[in-house]
C-alpha cells in the first residue's frame, strides 16, 4: 500500500468517483470503476469529506494481489538478496568489480525472481483459463498478460545488456592498443638540427618523454581496470627501450687495469711492489682511484633517465600482476620481493650470539632465499644495458620510488651509477660492472652479484644477507658497516677493501682474498674461513671470530689476538703466528673434511665439556 500527503489550504471539497481510462462522458466507451460494482458513491464521498483536512489528504492505491502472491514475491526477493550477499562475501578480487561482472551478479541473483513470478503467472494464466472466479480472472487478465510478456523478455534484455558491454569492452581494448601504438610511434620521434651549417637529425627528446609518460599512464590504467593486462606488455617495451637506446653512446673503460691477486710463488721483490701499488691504488678510503674516475662519466640522456624512473616507481599492485603473470593476479597474489628478509637482532658490547641462534637465521635466510630463486613471474630485464652514471637512488623515504628488485642487470655496465637506497633484492648482478658505484644503504638481500665488478665502489651500510658474491671484485670498496649475513663470499676479492664494523655472521669466506682488508670491528661470527687469505697489513682489531671455522690459513703474519683464536676452531692446517699456543680445542692433526664439518659442528654445540678427538693411528 502506498501513501502521500500534501499541504493545501480550504476546506475539502468531496472526492469525485475515480475513473479507469477515457472520460465516459465524452467518449463511447464504458464506465469502469475502481470500486466494487453496488457501492454507493455519494456515501463514499460524504466519508472521505467528514473530519478532513485539506493538510492532511491520503490517496490510497491497492495492488491486486492476493496474500499468497504477495509471500511468493518476497520470498523471491529475500533469495535474491540472499544471492547478491553470497556473490559480495566470496568475491575474490580486492579491485573494484568490472561492469560485466556487476551485471553478472545482477542476472544470477534475478534467476529466482524469475522463475518464482514466471511460475505463479503461469499458475494465474491457468486459474483463468480453467474458469475460475470470472471477477478475478476479469481483474488480472490484462496484467497477467503483461507480466507473462515481460518475463518471456526479461532473458533477452539481459541477454541484449551483456552484449552491450562486451562490445564496450572490445572497444576499451582496441582504445587501449591504439593508444599504445601510438606511444610506441611517439617513442622513435626525431628532428632536424643544424650544427655548423650541416642538416641533422636527433631524438626529439621532450616528444619521447611524453611518450614514456603515456605509457606509464596506460600500465596504471590496465592495472586499475582491467587486471594489468597490459601492464606487462608496457614494461617489456619500456626495458627494451633502455636496453636499445642506452647503447646508442658506448661505455667507457676503467682505464687501470685490472687488479691481480698475488701469486702464491711470489718472490720477495714482487710481493713488496705489490703492497706498494696496492697502497697507492686502494689507500684512500673514501675517494678510491676507481669512485674519482666514475665522477667523470657522462650522465645517460634525459629520456633514458625518465624510463628508468618509471620503472622504479611501479606500484604494489602493479607488482602483485608481475607476479602472476601472466594470469591476472588473485587475492592472495604476493611479490616475493616484497617478503622483508630475516634479520639477525642487533647485540650490546660483548654480547655474542649462539650456535643456535645463527643457525636457526640461516635456515630462515635459505627458506626466504628460495622463494626469490622459485619466483616465475615477470622481471624487469636491462642485461646489456648502459647506466654508467645513472641515478637509480631513492628519493621517497619508503624507496617506493626505486623499486628494482628482481631486476636482471647480467653483464650490464652500472659504472658511477647511483644506487644508494636502491631495493634491488634478488637481482640478478651476474658479471655486472659497477665500479665506483654509489650502492650506500641499498637492499641487495638475496641479490647475485658474482664476479661483478665492484672496485671502489660505495657500500656503506648496504645490506646483503645471503647475497651471492662468489668471486665478486670488491678490491677498495668501502663496505663500512654492511650487512653480508650468511652471504657466500668464496673467491671474492677484497683486497684493500674497508669492511669495519661489517656484519658477516655465517658467512662463508672460503678462499676470500682479505689481504690489507680493514676487518676492524667485524662481526664473524659462525663464519667458515676455510683457505682465506690474510697479511700483516688485514686489520683485525676487535674483530669478533665467535663460533667460526678456520682451515688451511697462513696466520704466521697476520695480527690475528689468542683470544679470537680461542674462540674459534682449526685443526693443524692452520699455521699460526710465531709463539702463538694453538688453542686446547683445536685437534692437533689434520682433519678431512666431513670429519671437520661434525667436529665443528660439535664444539659449537657444547663447547665447554667439547673434546678433540685423537690423531688416528698409523
Amino acid at each position: 500500500m502506498l501513501s502521500s500527503s500534501g499541504l493545501t489550504r480550504g476546506p475539502l471539497a468531496p472526492l469525485p468517483p475515480v475513473i479507469l481510462g477515457p472520460d465516459p462522458r465524452t467518449s463511447g466507451f464504458p464506465k469502469t470503476s475502481l470500486l466494487p460494482q453496488g457501492t454507493d458513491l455519494a456515501k463514499v464521498a460524504a466519508r472521505v469529506g467528514k473530519g478532513a483536512r485539506m493538510d492532511q489528504t491520503d490517496l490510497t492505491i491497492t495492488l491486486p494481489l492476493s496474500a499468497q502472491q504477495g509471500q511468493i514475491i518476497l520470498f523471491a526477493l529475500g533469495i535474491a538478496v540472499a544471492s547478491v550477499i553470497v556473490w559480495v562475501a566470496t568475491e575474490t578480487e580486492t579491485r573494484k568489480p568490472s561492469p560485466l561482472a556487476l551485471l553478472k551478479a545482477f542476472g544470477w541473483a534475478m534467476v529466482p525472481i524469475w522463475l518464482l513470478l514466471f511460475g505463479g503467472t503461469l499458475w494465474q494464466v491457468w486459474q483463468m483459463l480453467s474458469g475460475g472466479d470470472t471477477a478475478f480472472a476479469g481483474r488480472q487478465s490484462l496484467g497477467a498478460g503483461a507480466l507473462v510478456a515481460a518475463l518471456l523478455g526479461a532473458p533477452f534484455v539481459v541477454w541484449g545488456t551483456v552484449l552491450k558491454q562486451r562490445t564496450v569492452d572490445f572497444q576499451q581494448e582496441g582504445h587501449i592498443t591504439d593508444r599504445i601504438n601510438k606511444a610506441v610511434e611517439q617513442l622513435g620521434a626525431e628532428k632536424s638540427v643544424k650544427r655548423d651549417g650541416k642538416e641533422t637529425t636527433e631524438p626529439n627528446i621532450e616528444v619521447r618523454i611524453g611518450a614514456i609518460l603515456s605509457l606509464e599512464r596506460i600500465a596504471q590504467d590496465s592495472t586499475r581496470y582491467d587486471k594489468g593486462r597490459d601492464h606487462v606488455r608496457v614494461m617489456e617495451i619500456l626495458c627494451a627501450y633502455v636496453r636499445e637506446n642506452s647503447n646508442a653512446r658506448a661505455p667507457r673503460d676503467f682505464p687501470l687495469v685490472d687488479w691481480e691477486p698475488l701469486k702464491d710463488d711470489a718472490t720477495k721483490a714482487e710481493r713488496k711492489a705489490h703492497e706498494m701499488w696496492r697502497e697507492v691504488r686502494f689507500r684512500d678510503r673514501f675517494n678510491a682511484n676507481a669512485r674519482e674516475w666514475a665522477v667523470s662519466l657522462p650522465k645517460p640522456r634525459a629520456d633514458i633517465a625518465q624510463t628508468l624512473q618509471v620503472l622504479g616507481r611501479r606500484t604494489a599492485e602493479q607488482r602483485r600482476v608481475e607476479a602472476a603473470w601472466p594470469n591476472p593476479p588473485e587475492k592472495e597474489t604476493v611479490w616475493p620481493f616484497d617478503v622483508p628478509c630475516p634479520e639477525l637482532s642487533e647485540v650490546e658490547g660483548d654480547d655474542v650470539r649462539t650456535s643456535a641462534e645463527i643457525e636457526s637465521f640461516k635456515k630462515k635466510l635459505v627458506a626466504w632465499r628460495d622463494r626469490l630463486h622459485d619466483y616465475s613471474g615477470y622481471r624487469l630485464d636491462l642485461r646489456g644495458a648502459n647506466l654508467q652514471g645513472t641515478d637509480l637512488s631513492a628519493k621517497r623515504p619508503d624507496a617506493s620510488d626505486a623499486v628494482f628488485a628482481g631486476l636482471l642487470l647480467v653483464g650490464t655496465r652500472i659504472e658511477g651509477a647511483n644506487l644508494s637506497e636502491a631495493r634491488m633484492e634478488g637481482a640478478d648482478l651476474n658479471a655486472a660492472r659497477m665500479e665506483g658505484a654509489n650502492l650506500s644503504r641499498a637492499r641487495m638481500e638475496g641479490a647475485d652479484l658474482s664476479a661483478a665488478r665492484i672496485e671502489g665502489a660505495n657500500l656503506f651500510r648496504t645490506r646483503m644477507g645471503n647475497a651471492n658474491l662468489f668471486w665478486a671484485q670488491m678490491e677498495g670498496a668501502s663496505l663500512f658497516w654492511a650487512r653480508m649475513e650468511g652471504a657466500s663470499l668464496s673467491g671474492a676479492r677484497m683486497e684493500g677493501a674497508y669492511l669495519s664494523g661489517a656484519r658477516m655472521e655465517g658467512a662463508y669466506l672460503s678462499g676470500a682474498r682479505m689481504e690489507g682488508t680493514f676487518l676492524t670491528e667485524a662481526r664473524m661470527e659462525g663464519a667458515s674461513l676455510f683457505r682465506a687469505r690474510m697479511d700483516s697489513f688485514t686489520s683485525l682489531m676487535a674483530a669478533t671470530f665467535q663460533g667460526a671455522a678456520m682451515r688451511d690459513m697462513n696466520l704466521r703474519k697476520v695480527p690475528i689476538f689468542a683470544e679470537q683464536l680461542n674462540s674459534s676452531f682449526g685443526d693443524l692446517t692452520v699455521e699460526l703466528p710465531k709463539g702463538m699456543a694453538r688453542p686446547a680445542h683445536w685437534p692437533d692433526w689434520e682433519l678431512d673434511g666431513q670429519t671437520f664439518d661434525t667436529e665443528w659442528r660439535k664444539w659449537r654445540n657444547n663447547p665447554i665439556v667439547y673434546t678433540p678427538p685423537p690423531k688416528p693411528e698409523g
